[in-house]
């Protein structure tokens, strides 16, 4: 591998290949839009529009079977009208004549303070014991990657016929002039064994007088639910696919399809294995969007099954979802090599193949905060996992982070994960590289 420097960027020709796998179809609830919440009413409805006082805020479109929900909102003391606290509502409703009965498989929602502030981390830390985070996007995936659920979440609901009831009314508190930011992170995955339709509301606290509050009441939020309109203010309008200008993105209200990409990395003629060759460096893209797949014409993002028409037309970021990557590497050679994994964030582009772009120095935006995990098993077949909490500026390089020998036809399976965080910004690569 070559490297290429002008003035502030680092060029390095090297192969970049589309990502293998795809997505799952498991409807994924993505509330993101408005991001920054002033208002109660509606952020997300799937309810049908029927009988509703505003029926352009409901997609009418319900769920069955496996469905995730992620929210990510945020809310600021200095624009709202009322200094009561904002509770973000998620409503589940049934749509059928038959009991239905609806499984919480794991469920976790962070405020941004107390629970997850963007505190400064280094660039690389081993995060074995789960208790690295920056930001409650970050925090929601961490415990998400290592299957920790949190306490004082109902298990299971059962709705009757045409039952509404609410899984969680949950507080975003802002405190004096001095902090008047914070925000809150879901991501809740649900198994239904009927359809359902779902809701993500916003309320503020009820004044009980003398200066205390109460969170809305099952009441409120069906008023809300019934009546409310679309939060306002809205978000920027995303660029209509294909149109000439400035690519605005959006954000995302509405159901995206799929929750999960799954892939096997090989690069042999059986499609079993992938063949490390010394000297040889290979890069898979991440979290892919328009006008940044790397020269790869390959958009990972989830697109909408159903949408508002101001909101995003695809998942860009594919905030909530997890990457699941299985890599079976084989040194097919007749001496002993150095495999190694990497994470990096380069310069967003879609125009040039086999290249990738960095900056020498990179700016202070950061584009990624969040854990990978990489799992494996030793030569005693003992499994073995090592999770890593990553800090990534724009366009920054990075060195190995997992690094394995491999002996002469040796075969070492490895699985890589990540759930993408809110607050981040795409693309990645995982980077595959042998030495001898």
């Amino acid at each position: 591998m070559t490297e290429k420097t002008s003035s502030n960027r680092i060029t390095v020709p090297q192969l970049v290949l589309p990502l293998p796998g795809g997505l799952d179809d498991t409807p994924l609830f993505n509330s993101n839009s408005p991001e920054i919440v002033l208002q109660s009413g509606v952020l997300l409805s799937t309810f049908p529009a029927a009988e509703k006082a505003c029926p352009e805020a409901h997609l009418d479109h319900p769920v069955t079977g496996r469905f995730d929900v992620f929210f990510h909102h945020i809310t600021d003391a200095r624009k709202k009208p009322s200094k009561r606290t904002l509770y973000l509502g998620l409503l589940i409703g049934n749509s059928s004549t038959e009991e239905v009965h609806v499984r919480l498989l794991n469920a976790v929602s962070y405020l941004t303070k107390p629970d997850a502030p963007f505190v400064v981390l280094e660039p690389v830390m081993d995060n074995a014991d789960g208790e690295l985070f920056a930001g409650p996007g970050d925090r929601v995936m961490l415990d998400s990657l290592r299957d920790c659920s949190q306490e004082g979440w109902d298990n299971s609901i059962t709705l009757a016929a045409y039952e509404t009831k609410v899984v969680c009314s949950l507080p975003i508190p802002v405190g004096s002039v001095f902090h008047p930011l914070n925000g809150r992170t879901g991501l809740i995955c649900f198994s239904s064994d009927g359809p359902v339709y779902l809701a993500a509301l916003s309320a503020f606290a009820q004044n009980r007088g003398f200066g205390q509050q109460r969170k809305p009441a099952i009441e409120n939020w069906l008023e809300i639910l019934n009546t409310g309109a679309l939060v306002q203010p809205r978000d920027r309008v995303p660029t209509s696919p294909g149109a000439s200008g400035e690519l605005i993105y959006g954000r995302a209200a509405g159901i995206a399809c799929g929750s999960t990409w799954r892939g096997l990395i090989t690069n042999n003629d059986q499609q079993n294995a992938f063949s490390v060759v010394a000297g040889q460096t290979v890069s898979y893209p991440l979290c892919t969007v328009v006008g940044g797949t790397l020269g790869t014409n390959q958009v990972q993002s989830a697109p909408m099954a159903v949408r508002y028409p101001d909101t995003a037309y695809q998942a860009h970021g594919n905030y909530g979802v997890l990457y699941d990557l299985t890599l079976p590497l084989q040194n097919n050679g007749d001496t002993t090599l150095s495999v190694s994994l990497g994470f990096q964030s380069p310069l967003k582009n879609s125009y040039e193949t086999a290249v990738l772009r960095f900056f020498k120095q990179p700016p202070d935006a950061i584009v990624f905060r969040g854990s990978v995990k990489f799992a494996w098993k030793d030569k005693q077949e003992k499994k073995q996992n090592k999770l890593i909490h990553l800090v990534q500026k724009q366009g920054q390089m990075q060195d190995s982070l997992v690094e394995f020998p491999l002996a002469p036809k040796e075969l070492l399976e490895v699985n890589f994960s990540l759930r993408y965080p809110a607050d981040c910004t795409p693309p990645h690569v995982l980077t595959i590289t042998a030495r001898n």
